[in-house]
């Protein structure tokens, strides 16, 4: 994996250093957030400026936080065009207006009252047409596994029916590795990897070491892709030797 390197003297903001809280509203309207920071263990002037921003696609949301030394929340933090999935950065800016960046987080993700602690969020969609789950990844932000609520029954089976679960998972959890891997390039060795989360649960049910680029020796010319599709098709049939043998279960469904 590659590894990054900062030359600028800017800190980095934790994934434990931050508490970001997502409260939807089931009438429709705009969703509202909460921030705790804890920023004791840096190096920062009292006086330094702070800044939340929110992003869902294209669209971006600044909201002044106050100083580091006198944190002041704005009154209204409405998520105005971002009901499902927003991301968080956090920001702190020098104070003498110059813009300087002191410390970063990026990709912080929110906890929602409904999902705290998910790995994939969970939704309903009428925009699926025929399908009957699609995962949404917002723009790399928070994965959604969003279900045609047009199927009858669909969110009771997400989370009862262990033969739909059995068929599904797997497919998520494929889905969710080949992004963080092969798209975004996902360090295994990053505390502040947004997918640190996922690679930490692979790794409870699948140890072996990720290929490093290039030392795949049964593939060449292809950057190693080889030897990394084969790591998630071992992790995923791990996952599902471990929790759901889908043939097991998809066979108990056909003879019922």
């Amino acid at each position: 994996m590659n590894r990054r390197f900062n030359f600028t003297g800017r800190q980095r903001i934790e994934q434990t250093d931050v508490t970001v809280t997502l409260h939807t509203e089931s009438n429709g309207d705009a969703a509202t957030f909460d921030a705790e920071l804890d920023l004791t263990r840096l190096d920062l002037p009292d006086d330094a400026q702070l800044m939340i921003e929110a992003s869902r696609g294209a669209s971006i949301l600044r909201f002044p936080w106050g100083t580091v030394g006198q944190p002041t929340p704005p009154p209204d933090r409405r998520l105005m065009d971002m009901q499902n999935n927003p991301s968080f950065r956090i920001k702190v800016l020098a104070g003498d207006g110059s813009g300087v960046l002191l410390a970063l987080a990026n990709h912080v993700r929110p906890h929602r009252e409904e999902h705290h602690g998910s790995l994939v969020w969970l939704d309903t969609s009428d925009d699926l047409g025929k399908e009957v789950w699609r995962l949404d990844f917002g723009n790399d932000d928070n994965p959604t596994l969003y279900l045609n609520e047009r199927v009858s029954g669909i969110g009771k089976a997400v989370r009862n029916d262990r033969a739909f679960q059995s068929l599904v998972f797997p497919e998520v959890l494929r889905a969710m590795l080949t992004r963080a891997i092969s798209v975004d390039g996902a360090d295994f060795d990053d505390d502040g990897e947004k997918w640190q989360p996922l690679l930490l649960f692979v790794r409870s049910f699948h140890d072996e070491a990720l290929p490093l680029q290039g030392e795949d020796p049964d593939r060449e010319g292809d950057g190693n892709q080889g030897g990394v599709i084969r790591w998630i098709d071992d992790a995923v049939k791990a996952f599902t030797q471990k929790n759901f043998p889908a043939s097991d279960f998809y066979a108990e469904t056909l003879e019922r």
